[in-house]
C-alpha cells in the first residue's frame, strides 16, 4: 500500500541526494534556477512521503529537502536512543541543514513536525524565513494530556499496532480522515512500542513549551488547520492570535489537512508561498 501511496506523483520528480547514516534520513528534490530552499517535517508515524503530493508544486519555486524525523522511516537514528528533548532532535535537524550550507529557509510541518519548528523559532531562529504549520499542535485539553501521559506510561506494555490505532483515532476520529488514519498506519509499520513511548515525552515538553511560545510574536507564521481538527484547532486559534500569525481554516477537513482535503490545501499552499511577507500588525484568520 504505501508504495502506491507514494509512487505516482513522485516518480517523475528529480531527487538529487538521498541521506541515510549517521545523519536523519532526507531526500533533497533540487530546483538548479532557484537559491530557495524549503524544508518539510512530517507527522507522527508518517515519513517524508506523506508530502507526495505536495513535492512535486514545491519544486517549482524551491530546493525541496524533505526530512525523516527520528525513528521514522529507514533512519538508523532512534530517539529512544537520544536525549528524550527538543533541543536534541532539533540539533539533528540543523545537522542536515548544516551538513548541505542551508543558513535559512522556509518551513512546513505536520503535526508534530510544528513542534520542532516552533521550537527552532524560539532558540535558532536564525534558520526559519517562514513557517506553514499544518494540523499544528499548540495547547492542549485534560484529555488529550492525559491520553499522552497514560501512553508514555503503559505505551511499551501493550500491542503496538492496538497502541497506534487508539491514537489515530483519537487525533483523527471523523469519517473524512480516513484516508488520514490508512496512510498513517502503514507509515508507522516502522515505529514500535518503544519509540511510541519515547515520542511521548516530547508531546509532554512540547505542552509546556507551548505556554512560553504564546508570548512571543511570530507574524512568520502561517498555520492551516482543518475545521474539524478537534484535538488541536481550539489552541492554534488562541496561539495564531496571541503570537500574530495567520489562521487559515479549511472545511470538512480534519487534522492531516494536505491529505484530507488535498485540493485546497494545495491550492492555499500555491497563495501562500507566493504571497509577500505579511507585514501587518495584526493576525489573519481565513477560512476555505
Amino acid at each position: 500500500m504505501e508504495e502506491d501511496m507514494t509512487r505516482d506523483c513522485l516518480q517523475d520528480v528529480e531527487c538529487v541526494a538521498v541521506r541515510i547514516g549517521s545523519m536523519l534520513q532526507y531526500e533533497l528534490f533540487a530546483n538548479a534556477k532557484s537559491k530557495r530552499y524549503i524544508v518539510l517535517l512530517h507527522g507522527f508515524g508518517g515519513n517524508y512521503r506523506i508530502w507526495k503530493n505536495q513535492i512535486p508544486i514545491l519544486q517549482q519555486q524551491f530546493n525541496v529537502l524533505a526530512v525523516n524525523l527520528p525513528s521514522h522511516g529507514e533512519n538508523k537514528i532512534k530517539l529512544s536512543e537520544m536525549q528524550l528533548s527538543l533541543e536534541s532532535v532539533s540539533q539533528e535537524i540543523i545537522r542536515v541543514l548544516d551538513s548541505l550550507g542551508i543558513k535559512k529557509a522556509i518551513f512546513m510541518g505536520l503535526s508534530i513536525g510544528t513542534i520542532f519548528i516552533k521550537y527552532m523559532e524560539m532558540f535558532y531562529q536564525s534558520y526559519i524565513e517562514t513557517a506553514v504549520l499544518v494540523g499544528g499542535i499548540a495547547t492542549v485539553g485534560l484529555f488529550l494530556k492525559l491520553a499522552v501521559w497514560t501512553f508514555s506510561k503503559i505505551g511499551d506494555k501493550l500491542p503496538f499496532s492496538m497502541v497506534y490505532r487508539i491514537f489515530a483515532k483519537i487525533l483523527m476520529p471523523w469519517k473524512i480522515s480516513k484516508r488520514s488514519r490508512q496512510v498513517f498506519g502503514e507509515c508507522a509499520k516502522a515505529l514500535n512500542r518503544i519509540e511510541f513511548q519515547a515520542y511521548m515525552y516530547i508531546f509532554k515538553e512540547h505542552f509546556q513549551r507551548a505556554k512560553d511560545f504564546i508570548h512571543e510574536i511570530h507574524t512568520e507564521n502561517v498555520y492551516i488547520s482543518g475545521i474539524n481538527d478537534f484535538c488541536f484547532l481550539k489552541g492554534i486559534k488562541k496561539e495564531s492570535n496571541a503570537t500574530n500569525g495567520k489562521l487559515i481554516t479549511i472545511q470538512h477537513c480534519g487534522h492531516v489537512c494536505n491529505i484530507d482535503q488535498t485540493k485546497a490545501f494545495n491550492e492555499i499552499l500555491t497563495d501562500v508561498l507566493m504571497q509577500k511577507p505579511n507585514t501587518e500588525d495584526s493576525p489573519i484568520t481565513h477560512s476555505v
